[in-house]
């Protein structure tokens, strides 16, 4: 986790036709970064200057990546882009703090809540720096006790999620003096799960180091307004029609996937993903596991698109709800067979709804919103 930064955000030159294809998985990942090199190299600018950046965007769009590849960056790895962001990422020449006296110390946390995991995890990246401040221990000889005591001796001595936050604000006044690390830098992944008690916190967090966190939208939730109104947004969006082309026929290459009407399924499989990595990742799997894509496995996925969208649930409660008042009111009445019936009907229909509830939750598609 600790990292003295490159001189310079240079990637190298790999182009995306040009990777090798391996061997056969279902796991789909791109190693190429693809049309959002100008957004690595920004956030590499912020970090270095020192600015608090929140990552705004929706569910899929690369903003885990990028956090993942602001890291790297810092640990001195060379980040491969395609040619046209290789290109704007030079014109921009952002450089990371370089010297002793400035070198920037990166910990990554991948979920900011909810509090208890927060803290633990910052506590473990302090405990492997060197840095955490223990009960009794002298600043000076923080280190060599961190050395000495593994992961479990340090949770014995710390405890309680308190005593764990205490000695994590502990170790930041001591890093704001002028300490081992005397630049940190948090990345906090998934930053609007924080919950609302996490506030105090993680102003104290902000005050002493620099923090890039990744939200899918900005909280509103007022216990929080004045720790998320102090960040500067770098908005992410989907990737635009040539590079999710390009992610797509890097896909059929790498899994050697064989299509029967090659074009039919990247027109589909483009048009549903509207630019999400992730939503055009999933929709490949399958055919990256057979290697083998049929006329029907394309026109199964334009069906799924195109079929009507209606939400059961609520309908469904409302007709359990409704069974259940019938019953409460027939308390009572010499009826006894119809009141059974509608009690065994009542559970039973509760049963189905509970396992069998996700036939029920249909979500509707973006253009019937």
């Amino acid at each position: 986790m600790t990292s003295t930064a490159p001189p310079l955000l240079s990637p190298s030159a790999e182009a995306l036709g040009n990777t090798p294809p391996g061997p056969a998985t279902t796991v789909l990942t791109d190693p190429v970064r693809l049309g959002n090199g100008h957004v690595l190299s920004d956030l590499v600018g912020r970090a270095a200057r020192g600015r608090h950046t929140l990552l705004v965007g929706d569910e899929g769009v690369g903003k885990t990546r990028l956090l993942l590849d602001l890291q790297a960056v810092a640990r001195g790895q060379r980040i491969a882009l395609d040619p046209a962001e290789q290109r704007l990422v030079r014109r921009l020449a952002v450089s990371l703090p370089q010297g002793p006296d400035r070198t920037l110390t990166t910990i990554y946390v991948a979920e900011a809540g909810p509090p208890a995991h927060l803290v633990t995890t910052l506590v473990d990246a302090f405990h492997d720096l060197g840095l955490l401040a223990l009960p009794g221990v002298p600043a000076s000889m923080r280190a060599a006790a961190c050395a000495e005591l593994d992961a479990a001796e340090v949770r014995k001595l710390l405890r309680t999620t308190d005593e764990r936050q205490t000695a994590i604000v502990e170790s930041l006044h001591d890093i704001a003096r002028g300490g081992r690390a005397p630049r940190l830098l948090i990345v906090l992944d998934a930053l609007d799960r924080a919950s609302p008690t996490q506030g105090l916190f993680l102003r104290e967090l902000q005050r002493r180091a620099t923090i890039i966190g990744a939200v899918r939208v900005v909280p509103q939730g007022r216990s929080l307004r004045t720790f998320f109104a102090t960040f500067g947004q770098l908005p992410l969006g989907p990737l635009g029609d040539d590079h999710t082309g390009a992610l797509f026929e890097y896909f059929v290459g790498r899994y050697d996937i064989a299509c029967a009407d090659r074009a039919h399924y990247r027109r589909e499989v483009l048009r549903r993903a509207e630019g999400n990595p992730a939503i055009l990742r999933a929709m490949m799997h399958d055919g990256a596991q057979s290697q083998v894509v049929s006329d029907q496995d394309v026109r199964d996925l334009q069906a799924r698109d195109d079929a009507p969208f209606f939400n059961l649930g609520l309908i469904y409660v409302f007709f359990l709800i409704g069974l259940g008042a019938v019953r409460v009111l027939m308390i009572g009445t010499t009826d006894t067979d119809l009141y059974i019936v509608l009690t065994f009907v009542t559970i039973l229909g509760y049963l189905v709804f509970r396992v069998f509830r996700q036939f029920f939750m249909f979500q509707p598609r973006a253009d019937l919103k």
